[in-house]
């Protein structure tokens, strides 16, 4: 006998749950679609070669990518980088280039709640533009989705890398040792800030340490804060650029909060100016993982094309996204009726059916030879909303019954005002 048993990190969807995430696929789509966004498709896995280039993922990273055996090739980490390989073999695109992926990602990380080895990324991005307005609609879709899939008291963090960057020279950090400085300050939310000012006091020394974690964490007002770093800083152009990108968000109306996070990195290592998460709490006030995330990407593309190409870009975690909402779907079907039928009528159980489904019905029927209290039995089972009941008599009548699952109502209809009540119309 075979151990049965799935690998770490993965999971199964049952019908109910496959139909739930789905559906949840289908609004993220149509959320992309309605902002002007186009799809493109690239291979599970890539060469080696693109996905360990330099200034890409980051030394940590790299360790989590899942290398495939007897090959210089890996399964895909994310979809950013294949986007900026794809662009790079494709130089005849119109830009600003905005395009969607939804697929499946693979890191070979410590499975622990909400953080799965394979998992789904549904990401948007927007090549060739180094214009602010091009961030601020990533996060407004971010959050219109979000919005239409129920999601309510997530915050929105937004930082700035740049800025970041000018907060550390503040405080003395050298120009080697900045990229480590980030890695650790991208821990505080893992390992609390205490930790995170112990392992930076083995970088630099514990007075700064202690004084750049004060600093970021510092709890103020959103101008408060951009007043502290154009009182301290020297980037006022990219202050000024900030508070306009602030301003911008202003004008979409989002309900949830933004909040300027000093603290906020974003662990990889290619972004190189605004980055954001959208985030939410438990019931102890502690923060869950990241739902969507995203940030402008410079650089990244450059060292594909050999030429500078602005990018910016977002994903949203589908699983993580799942584990907030649940799978409040009863359904395990996708049929909206489920034709039962006595006696020998399966010709006109299939007549019915093929009438249905032209008119864009879901529909499923009888295939089994069965009583109706069994097949009524099922159709409850699998969640299905109505049933249409037919028999000698209703065939004689060419007509049918239609009775609604949840209520226990029943009418006797012909074909074409069972569709309208199928279709809503009635």
């Amino acid at each position: 006998m075979v151990n049965l048993s799935i690998p770490r990190g993965t999971r199964d969807f049952g019908t109910k749950e496959a139909i739930a995430r789905k559906e949840v696929i289908a609004i993220i789509e149509e959320m992309f679609k309605r902002f002007g966004f186009s799809p493109i498709e690239t291979p599970s896995f890539e060469n080696l070669e693109v996905l360990n280039a330099k200034s890409t993922y980051g030394e940590e990273s790299l360790n989590e990518i899942f290398k495939l055996e007897g090959e210089d090739a890996a399964l895909r980490y994310d979809l950013t980088v294949p986007l900026a390989r794809f662009v790079a073999m494709n130089k005849d695109l119109p830009m600003p280039f905005k395009r969607y992926q939804i697929a499946n990602v693979w890191r070979k990380e410590e499975p622990q709640k909400m953080r799965y080895r394979e998992f789904v990324q549904a990401d948007v991005d927007i090549v060739g533009t180094s214009e602010i307005s091009s961030d601020a609609e990533l996060i407004a879709l971010g959050s219109f989705i979000l919005d239409k899939l129920g999601i309510e008291g997530y915050e929105i963090l937004v930082n700035d890398r740049i800025l970041l960057n000018e907060i550390l020279y503040l405080f003395n950090v050298p120009k080697e040792k900045i990229s480590k400085v980030i890695r650790l300050i991208d821990k505080i939310p893992k390992i609390g800030s205490e930790e995170v000012k112990m392992q930076l006091s083995s970088l630099l020394n514990q007075k700064d340490a202690e004084a750049i974690v004060e600093f970021i964490l510092k709890e103020d007002s959103n101008e408060k804060k951009i007043e502290l770093l154009e009182a301290n800083i020297n980037a006022k152009e990219e202050v000024k650029k900030f508070k306009e990108f602030m301003a911008l968000l202003d004008n979409y109306g989002l309900k949830a909060k933004v909040v300027f996070d000093l603290s906020l990195v974003r662990g990889i290592d290619y972004y190189t100016s605004f980055v954001w998460e959208f985030v939410k709490y438990d019931s102890n006030g502690k923060r869950l993982p990241t739902l969507c995330a995203g940030g402008r990407y410079d650089n990244l593309l450059g060292i594909f094309s050999g030429e500078k190409i602005p990018a910016t870009g977002m994903s949203v975690g589908l699983d993580r996204v799942m584990d907030i909402i649940g799978n409040n779907e009863l359904r395990k079907s996708y049929a909206q009726v489920f034709i039962a039928y006595i006696g020998d009528n399966l010709d006109y159980a299939i007549r019915i059916a093929n009438v249905l489904r032209s008119n864009g019905i879901y529909t499923d029927m009888n295939i089994t030879k069965r009583g109706l209290s069994k097949q009524l039995d099922y159709i409850n089972s699998m969640g299905i909303r109505y049933a249409i009941i037919v028999g000698d008599s209703e065939k004689k009548e060419s007509k049918l019954k239609l009775r609604d699952m949840l209520s226990g109502s029943e009418e006797l209809l012909s074909l074409e005002e069972a569709i309208n009540v199928l279709k809503g119309t009635k």
